[in-house]
């Protein structure tokens, strides 16, 4: 195989997975867009569900689970970001699973 034509599977994931994981936010999705966004859904109740795919360090979660009603679930698939994830949602006093 060329080096051109590398597959992703000879991706080195952990690097950007350590890289990434020092940093507050992965992506978009600042605290006060989170709530904006909150104003245009009136239509979630207690037993809403919620959920944020590939969810980083879980910042925007805790957001919404902390403002949003309803049940919130956060994935990711990097256990450096779920080390984070766990300590700020610990930090919080949140229940994670």
């Amino acid at each position: 195989m060329s080096k051109e034509n590398r597959s992703i599977h000879e991706f080195d994931f952990n690097l950007i997975s350590e890289y990434f994981s020092f940093i507050e936010r992965q992506r978009p999705g600042r605290p006060d867009f989170t709530m904006k966004a909150l104003i245009f859904n009136d239509q979630l109740i207690d037993d809403s569900r919620i959920a944020d795919i590939s969810c980083g360090t879980g910042r925007q979660i805790i957001v919404l689970t902390e403002h949003a009603p309803g049940f919130t679930t956060g994935l990711e698939l990097f256990p450096a970001f779920i080390d984070h994830f766990d300590r700020n949602t610990s930090q919080r006093d949140l229940r994670t699973e």
